[in-house]
């Protein structure tokens, strides 16, 4: 298993980091992958990446909730670091209207700045959308047949967003909201084939049921993936196999 989605550099994680990580090896978590939210996170995944070089992959972007006045500035931060091959991807990016839309339109133009940079790089990209689907698909659709992957982070959108969205590369993050019995996806994911799903935990948030409300870490995402073996009606083993090799091809 891969947990493709994990903030293990902040402040939760300070006082017993070792411990998660050991957690996350004994459950048979292979790799952790840490996307960026802004600028000073940079230096904190760096810093996790050295200290196990082979087991993180680093990823670097401005979260659309950290998107303000300054954006410009932080590009130019981030834009600079990614010029080091250390940053596998370019993430976590997208667009946020759940907690404020007072910088929608510098949200749009940050996503539209970092999607370009993916694909003039080739790097996949981790993608955060939070109830901005429909704002967000006409976006992405302008990037089609031009080479951009990568993630869905969290994927909260209709069936029919995931079958377009599937169709043209990208592959569905899913995490511990799955495990919630009122989270709409539950109903139609089995209808997505597994080849285009990956693990993730979204940790230090979203933990899965019967930890939901509980700080989450990466080796909870085996709880996700029951629960995917339980929807597709497929073993557990076939859901780490697949997902791993997904997330390993992007």
């Amino acid at each position: 298993m891969i947990d493709t989605h994990t903030h293990l550099y902040l402040p939760e994680f300070a006082e017993d980091i070792d411990a998660v990580i050991c957690r996350a090896k004994d459950s048979g978590v292979r790799a952790c992958w840490l996307p960026g939210i802004d600028r000073d996170s940079l230096s904190a995944m760096r810093a996790l990446k050295h200290g196990d070089e082979s087991y993180f992959e680093i990823f670097a972007g401005l979260h659309p909730t950290e998107v303000g006045l300054d954006y410009r500035q932080q590009l130019d931060v981030i834009g600079e670091a990614l010029s080091d091959n250390i940053y596998k991807g370019i993430g976590e990016i997208g667009l946020d209207l759940y907690w404020d839309s007072t910088y929608r339109h510098e949200q749009e133009d940050a996503l539209r700045v970092q999607l370009d940079w993916a694909v003039a790089q080739d790097r996949p990209v981790l993608l955060h959308v939070r109830n901005a689907y429909d704002e967000v698909m006409p976006l992405i659709r302008t990037y089609y047949g031009s080479g951009l992957r990568g993630i869905f982070h969290c994927f909260a959108g209709t069936l029919g967003q995931a079958r377009e969205l599937t169709a043209a590369g990208f592959l569905l993050g899913i995490n511990g909201s799955i495990t919630y019995k009122k989270t709409p996806q539950r109903e139609f994911l089995h209808q997505i084939p597994l080849q285009y799903i990956v693990t993730e935990t979204d940790a230090p948030y979203l933990s899965p049921v019967p930890l939901r409300g509980k700080r989450n870490e990466p080796a909870n995402v085996l709880l996700v993936a029951d629960c995917l073996a339980s929807l597709y009606e497929v073993s557990v083993e076939e859901v780490k196999e697949q997902t791993e090799k997904n997330a390993r091809c992007l």
